[in-house]
């Protein structure tokens, strides 16, 4: 690990063939305190350093700075797989019906309904573009697959609502009352404060949150101890060092910590929301299909792998 002091006794340049900053990306020659940086790096360093405030920078060495191109790859898929555009047509629609000459009550559930079906059907499509719930055996895709489930419409859910501000309109906050009780809606209303705004940041999240251990504790069912843990915690390590690097690529150190906690208060609230929305019938109807026609269409994915391996 590498401190102030033996950063600061290190020779203060060795000239380097033309590259990058390793910390920033900006166009760099030369090594300053063990790594090749930029001026502004190399200055923000120094005056940090010599103030005390940076007393170990494990996670700014040139290996953990930067996403590479597997990396990026993932974020791609990530960012790509889970896919909001009939969500948002179907929120800002929500909206401008409820502004318009009273809406009426049954056509505006109907279109309430019509976004609820729509962000079930956005998560099965989300899980079935997943290349890692995809490579899981069988057995641990089946329980991956009833969590993810549960959590990802969740998550999708609160981001379009905080996106929209729909729970300041009456009509719609009365129809979601009506079909998932006041307990849920009241706790979603409370998470809005935690809910993260960036659609790239938010994605991320989801991808984390897909996976998420901490849900399992509602489920009866399941162990937390269940023998696929360490399969699960090697992809939830690898996506929340993406995440990471990316907040530290786009915003920096400080924060990249700050964002990183509030993708941290993200999850809990929305953890928290699950446990009184697993109990209404509407949204374990709309589970049990989404991991019924999920995993028939992976188990005939792998049929059609097996067909042309032979």
């Amino acid at each position: 690990m590498l401190t102030t002091d033996t950063m600061l006794n290190h020779p203060l340049t060795k000239k380097q063939n033309l590259s990058e900053c390793r910390i920033c990306g900006a166009p760099a020659q030369y090594a300053n305190f063990g790594t090749i940086s930029c001026s502004s790096c190399k200055m923000f360093f120094k005056r940090n350093a010599n103030i005390g405030q940076l007393s170990v920078l494990n996670s700014l060495k040139p290996d953990h700075s930067l996403l590479t191109t597997s990396q990026w790859t993932l974020i791609s898929n990530l960012y790509n797989s889970f896919d909001e555009s009939q969500l948002s047509l179907l929120g800002k629609s929500l909206v401008d019906t409820h502004n318009s000459l009273q809406p009426m009550n049954v056509t505006y559930q109907k279109l309430v309904e019509n976004y609820l079906l729509s962000l079930y059907e956005t998560t099965g499509r989300y899980l079935r573009l997943n290349d890692d719930i995809c490579k899981l055996s069988f057995t641990e895709r089946s329980i991956v697959l009833r969590n993810a489930a549960d959590n990802v419409p969740c998550m999708a859910c609160a981001f379009i609502i905080h996106h929209f501000d729909l729970f300041s309109l009456d009509s719609f906050l009365k129809t979601l009352t009506l079909i998932y009780g006041h307990r849920p809606v009241s706790l979603s209303v409370w998470a809005m404060k935690f809910i993260i705004s960036d659609i790239v940041i938010f994605k991320l999240a989801l991808s984390l949150f897909a996976l998420s251990k901490v849900a399992y504790i509602y489920s009866s069912d399941i162990s937390i101890d269940s023998p696929n843990s360490s399969t699960l915690f090697h992809i939830q390590n690898k996506y929340a060092e993406v995440t990471w690097k990316y907040l530290n690529y786009r915003y920096g150190w400080y924060e990249a910590v700050k964002h990183f906690q509030s993708v941290i208060y993200c999850l809990m609230a929305c953890t928290m929301l699950m446990a009184p929305v697993q109990s209404v019938s509407t949204h374990v109807d709309n589970v049990d299909s989404i991991v019924e026609l999920t995993e028939v269409t992976l188990i005939l994915d792998d049929v059609d792998e097996i067909i042309e391996t032979k």
